[in-house]
C-alpha cells in the first residue's frame, strides 16, 4: 500500500461523524491509567503475596501453592463467562465503562483484604486467606474483559492507539517502580515494627487510588465504536465466538506473548524478596535493584521508535529475548558477596534497557488483533478476547506463585532460618534457569503480521461497515 492511500485511509477515519480527529490528553489518560491500578495490584501479588502468607500469616508454602491454582481453575471459569455477559449487555451508562468503577471498588475492597492479617487461630486464617484472596483472585481475572476493550471502542485511529499504549506503558512503570522501590521501605514504616499492619495500610492506599481512578475513567471514557444487535438479529454463540478468536493467528501470539512474559516476570517477583533476604542477607535490596531494573527499562522505551526504526520490530522483539535469556542465566555464577551484588544491578540495567527498546507497542497488539477478528469474522468480542487476556495475567500470576511455592517445598525452604546450600541453589533456579526457559517463548510475538498499514485499512473497512449498517 503507497503512503498516499495510506494517508487517505487516514483521513476517512479521521473525519468520521462520530470522531475528533484527534483525542482530549484525559481521555487518553483515562484509557490507560488503568494499566498503573492494574499493575499496582499485579505487583504486590507478584513480589509480596507469597511472603506475606509464609512469613507473616505462618501459612504452608505447599498450601499456598494449592491455593493459587484452585484459584486459577476458578478464573479460568468466570473470566470468559464475565467476558460474554459484557459482550452481549450494554448499560444505560455504556458498555464498558461503568464496569471499570463496579469492578474497581471490590477489587480495591479485597485487595486490602488480602494483605490484612487478623488475630485468628492458625485454622482461622487458613479459611481467611482463602476466601479473601479467591475473591480477589476473581475481581482481577474479570476486570481486563471490559478493560482491554475499551481501546476499541474509543478510538480505530492507528497514532491514537499508538499514543495510548506509550502513555499505557509509561504508567505501568510507574505503578511497576513504586512497588518495587517504594512498598518494602513503606510497609516496614507504616508497620512501625509490624510487616502485618504495614501491609495492611499500604494495601489501603493502593485501594484508595484504585477506587479514584475508576472513577476519573468513568468520567472521561467516550465510547464511539459499539456495535449493537437489534433484537431479531442471532447473538454469536460460544462456539463461533471461540471458533472467532482462536483461529486468528494474530490473537494466540499476542496470548503466548502474555503468558509467558508474566510468567517468567511472576516467578522471579514471587521469590524476589526470598532470594535477596536469605542469598545475598539483605532484603532491602528489593529497592536497590528496583531501581536499578525499572529505570533503565523506560530509558530503553524512549529509545525504542529509533531502534525499531533502525532494525526492525521482529530483531528488536528477538534481541530483547535474547539478551534476557542471558541475563536470567547469569544468576548461576553470581555469587553472595558484594561483587555479587554490583554483577547482579550491571546485568539488571543491561537487560532494562534491551526490555525497554521492544516493550512499549505491545500495548496496541491485542486492539489490533481485536479489530482483526471483527473484520475477519463479522461479529465483535472484543470483552471476550479482554477476558482471556485477564485470565492469562492471573492465571501466570498465581502459576508461578504455585510453581515458586511449590519448589521452595522441594528444596527445603524454612521462612527465618538460615538456609542450607541446597535451598539457595534452589532459590538461584527459581530465579533464573526456570524463567529463562518460560521466557523463550516470548520471541513468538516475531510472527505478529497486522503491520499499521494493515490496520488502517481494516478500520477504514469497520468504519464503512458500521455506516452501511446505520442506513440499512
Amino acid at each position: 500500500m503507497s503512503r498516499a492511500e495510506i494517508a487517505y485511509n487516514e483521513s476517512v477515519i479521521n473525519e468520521t461523524k462520530h470522531e475528533e480527529p484527534k483525542l482530549r490528553l484525559r481521555e487518553k489518560i483515562a484509557c490507560s491509567i488503568g494499566g498503573l491500578t492494574g499493575t499496582l495490584h499485579f505487583q504486590m501479588i507478584s513480589m509480596f503475596l507469597l511472603f506475606f502468607y509464609t512469613d507473616v500469616m505462618k501459612i504452608s508454602p505447599a498450601y499456598v501453592a494449592g491455593l493459587f491454582l484452585v484459584a486459577r481453575i476458578i478464573d479460568a471459569v468466570l473470566a470468559p463467562m464475565f467476558g460474554i455477559f459484557v459482550d452481549k449487555v450494554t448499560t444505560p451508562w455504556g458498555k464498558y465503562k461503568p464496569w471499570m468503577l463496579i469492578l474497581g471498588i471490590p477489587t480495591a475492597i479485597f485487595g486490602w483484604l488480602t494483605f490484612t492479617s487478623f488475630d485468628l487461630s492458625h485454622t482461622g486464617k487458613i479459611i481467611y486467606a482463602t476466601v479473601t484472596y479467591l475473591a480477589y483472585s476473581i475481581m482481577i481475572a474479570i476486570t481486563p474483559a471490559p478493560s482491554s476493550a475499551i481501546m476499541p471502542a474509543v478510538t480505530k485511529r492507528v497514532d491514537e492507539r499508538v499514543s495510548i499504549g506509550t502513555y499505557s506503558y509509561m504508567l505501568v512503570m510507574v505503578g511497576a517502580m513504586f512497588v518495587t522501590i517504594a512498598a518494602q521501605p513503606l510497609y516496614k514504616a507504616l508497620g512501625g515494627g509490624s510487616d502485618a499492619r504495614g501491609f495492611s495500610l499500604l494495601m489501603l492506599v493502593v485501594g484508595i487510588i484504585t477506587i479514584l481512578v475508576s472513577l476519573f475513567q468513568v468520567l472521561n471514557l467516550k465510547e464511539r465504536y459499539i456495535v449493537t444487535s437489534s433484537k431479531d438479529e442471532a447473538r454469536p454463540s460460544l462456539k463461533e465466538m471461540l471458533v472467532a478468536v482462536f483461529t486468528n493467528k494474530n490473537a494466540i501470539i499476542v496470548y503466548i506473548y502474555v503468558l509467558a512474559l508474566n510468567l517468567a516476570n511472576g516467578i522471579r517477583s514471587a521469590v524476589m524478596v526470598h532470594y535477596f533476604k536469605y542469598f545475598f542477607g539483605n532484603e532491602g535490596l528489593v529497592v536497590t535493584v528496583g531501581i536499578v531494573s525499572i529505570l533503565p527499562v523506560m530509558i530503553g522505551a524512549v529509545l525504542s521508535p529509533m531502534v525499531t526504526k533502525k532494525i526492525g520490530v521482529k530483531a528488536n522483539v528477538l534481541l530483547g529475548t535474547f539478551v534476557t535469556v542471558l541475563s536470567m542465566l547469569a544468576i548461576l555464577v553470581i555469587p553472595s558477596t558484594p561483587a555479587g551484588i554490583i554483577a547482579f544491578l550491571v546485568i539488571g540495567v543491561i537487560s532494562g534497557v534491551f526490555t525497554g527498546f521492544s516493550s512499549p507497542a505491545q500495548g496496541t497488539m491485542l486492539p489490533a488483533a481485536m479489530d482483526y477478528t471483527e473484520w475477519k469474522t463479522g461479529i465483535n468480542v472484543n470483552a471476550f478476547m479482554g477476558s482471556f487476556m485477564g485470565f492469562l495475567q492471573t492465571f501466570a500470576t498465581a502459576l508461578s506463585g504455585a510453581i515458586a511455592a511449590g519448589v521452595l517445598v522441594m528444596i527445603g525452604y524454612e521462612p527465618g532460618v538460615e538456609q542450607s546450600s541446597t535451598t539457595l541453589t534452589g532459590l538461584k533456579i527459581l530465579m533464573g534457569v526456570i524463567p529463562a526457559i518460560v521466557i523463550v517463548f516470548t520471541a513468538s510475538v516475531a510472527w505478529f503480521d497486522l503491520t499499521e498499514e494493515k490496520q488502517t485499512q481494516i478500520a477504514k473497512d469497520l468504519e464503512e461497515r458500521r455506516n452501511q449498517r446505520k442506513n440499512d
